[in-house]
């Protein structure tokens, strides 16, 4: 019988899209932010961005049949160059990136504290349950990786250039959610904000009017997927 843990790994990586929600549901209704200065909008931003630059390199460079949004385990072939060289999980790192960054924009220290410990437990599991795949699927040569390469912490002496030409459509066709979520975030949290320390909604058209592009742009990514997918299968 599988181990709980495993278990435990394949049902949050089924649902990894929505179980932070709650958790974002409860920042906003028991914690505050603390500052309205432009410093925390600014480095939260930046680490937000660096985030999202390490899912793109990840996104960008990976093997075909990987590094999906699929809701189960799949890896039609094995990354191991490019940031796959210097840590397994670069597109976790990512992920933690831009949540630290946004709870960075939202200015409060413990509301981050609760976000980094919650994500590092989920993809803790997570990890287990797809380490145990690949090893199933990919068997010595997962193993060696695993070897060569740590979980977590980078080693930068092991570098491998990546192996494949950077795939823009892939990255612009699977990054869409990842985009538009950091986007339209640090949007709400600016306004939030701004409603906070005001007392009143400041610059609510211009927020509206970013808001409406964002979804504009969204939509349209997400149909033209749709179709590419709709002629392939034809």
């Amino acid at each position: 019988m599988e181990k709980w843990p495993l278990r435990l790994g394949k049902f949050l990586f089924k649902y990894r899209s929505f179980t932070p929600l709650p958790l974002i549901l409860l920042t906003f209704i028991f914690f505050k932010p603390l500052s309205a200065s432009w410093q925390w909008t600014a480095l939260g931003l930046a680490i937000a961005f660096l985030g999202e630059g390490m899912r793109i390199a990840s996104v960008g460079f990976a093997g075909s049949g990987t590094s999906g949004r699929e809701s189960f385990l799949k890896a039609d072939s094995l990354n191991a160059t490019g940031l796959y060289s210097l840590a397994r999980n670069p597109l976790y790192w990512g992920n933690m990136l831009i949540f630290a960054g946004l709870l960075t924009v939202f200015a409060n220290p413990w509301a981050l504290a609760l976000f980094v410990v919650f994500l590092f437990l989920q993809y803790h599991f997570i990890v287990l349950a797809e380490e145990s795949y690949l090893k199933e699927r990919h068997g010595g040569t997962y193993e060696e990786y695993c070897r060569r390469v740590r979980r977590w912490l980078p080693r930068f002496n092991h570098w491998a250039p990546p192996a494949r030409a950077f795939d823009i459509r892939k990255v612009i066709f699977k990054e869409n959610d990842s985009c538009f979520n950091l986007l339209f975030g640090a949007l709400l949290i600016a306004a939030w904000k701004g409603k906070y320390f005001s007392g009143r909604w400041r610059h609510d058209l211009l927020f509206a009017a970013a808001a409406a592009c964002l979804v504009l742009i969204y939509a349209a990514i997400k149909v033209l997927k749709k179709r590419g997918r709709a002629k392939t299968a034809a």
